[in-house]
C-alpha cells in the first residue's frame, strides 16, 4: 500500500532530525576532546612559563654556602633549580664518572661528573662541563684530570635525573643517576641533586660550560588556541551542513562557499571563450 504524501514528509522530516542530531552529537563530542586538549596545552604554556620564571630569578643570584640552601637530609625543591651555591672541599679522583649522550650545539659528547667531599664532610657529585666525542672512539679524547688539592667551588644546583633502562661502558652512566653514582660511596652523600661548575679556586682544565637553559614559550599557545579553532570549525561545519538541508526542503539552491565559486567577470570570460 502506497503512503499518503503526508506520512512520506513525516518519515523524511524525522530522518532528517536525526541526522541533525547525530552531526551535532559528533561535532559536541569532537569540541569536547578540543577542550581538553586545548586546557592540557596552557596548562603545559604555563608549566614552561613558570620554568622559565625560575631560571631567571636563580640563575644569577648571589651564592650561599650549600648546607644553608639544600640541607642534605632535605627533598628537592624544583623552586632552587640553577640557585648559586658555595662549597669548599676536595674533589675523589678515584669517584668519577661520563655522563653519555649529551650533545651540544649539535656536536655529540659527555659530561664529567667527579664526586666532591666538602668540608663537613658530606658529598655532593660536581658536573664539570662537556667533552666531545672523540674522533676515533665513543669516548672524549682528553678527559681533564682533577687532584683531592682542597678548594673552592661556586656550583648552581640541578636535581637528580631518573635511571635509564639502559647499559654504558666502565666509568660510564646513561644519565646523572645519583643513586648509582653514589655506589661505593658513604652514606652522607646528596641524593637529591648534582652542582654544575660555575667556578673554583684553586683552577683545575675542565669541559666546556653547559649553556643558560633556552627561555621560549614553545607552541603550547600556538596549539590550544588551533584546538579551540577546531572546535568552532565543527560546529560551524554542522551549521553550513543543517542551513543547506533547509534550503534544499524550500526548494532554494544549496549555497556555495565564496572561495569555490567564480566571480562575474570570470564567468562572463568563460562564455566568451566557449
Amino acid at each position: 500500500m502506497l503512503l499518503e504524501p503526508q506520512a512520506l514528509q513525516m518519515m523524511a522530516n524525522r530522518a532528517t532530525t536525526t541526522r541533525w542530531l547525530t552531526w551535532i552529537s559528533l561535532a559536541t563530542v569532537f569540541a569536547t576532546a578540543c577542550w581538553f586538549l586545548s586546557q592540557w596545552q596552557f596548562a603545559r604554556a604555563e608549566e614552561v612559563q613558570k620554568a622559565n620564571e625560575i631560571v631567571l630569578a636563580n640563575y644569577d643570584r648571589t651564592p650561599v654556602a650549600l648546607e644553608e640552601l639544600l640541607p642534605q637530609e632535605s627533598s628537592w625543591n624544583k623552586k632552587i633549580e640553577y640557585r648559586q651555591v658555595k662549597v669548599s672541599g676536595n674533589y675523589l679522583p678515584e669517584h668519577t664518572f661520563l655522563i653519555r649522550n649529551r650533545p651540544n650545539s649539535g656536536y655529540p659528547g659527555f659530561l664529567q661528573l667527579v664526586a666532591f667531599k666538602t668540608d663537613s664532610e658530606s658529598i655532593i657529585w660536581i658536573e664539570r662541563g662537556w667533552l666531545p666525542t672523540g674522533n676515533k672512539q665513543d669516548a672524549p679524547d682528553l678527559v681533564p684530570n682533577v687532584d683531592n688539592t682542597h678548594r673552592e667551588l661556586t656550583l648552581r644546583l640541578r636535581p637528580t635525573e631518573p635511571k635509564l633502562d639502559r647499559g654504558a661502558p666502565a666509568g660510564q652512566l646513561p644519565s646523572i643517576d645519583l643513586v648509582t653514582a653514589n655506589e661505593g660511596l658513604s652514606d652522607s652523600v646528596y641524593t637529591q641533586a648534582y652542582g654544575r661548575l660555575v667556578s673554583e679556586f684553586p683552577e683545575l682544565p675542565a669541559g666546556e660550560p653547559m649553556p643558560m637553559p633556552e627561555l621560549n614559550q614553545g607552541n603550547h599557545l600556538s596549539y590550544a588556541l588551533q584546538w579551540i579553532l577546531f572546535a568552532l570549525m565543527a560546529f560551524g561545519a554542522v551549521y553550513w551542513t543543517i542551513n543547506q538541508d533547509r534550503r534544499r526542503a524550500a526548494g532554494l539552491a544549496p549555497k556555495k562557499l565564496k572561495f569555490l565559486t567564480k566571480d562575474a567577470d570570470a564567468e562572463a570570460e568563460d562564455k566568451l571563450l566557449g
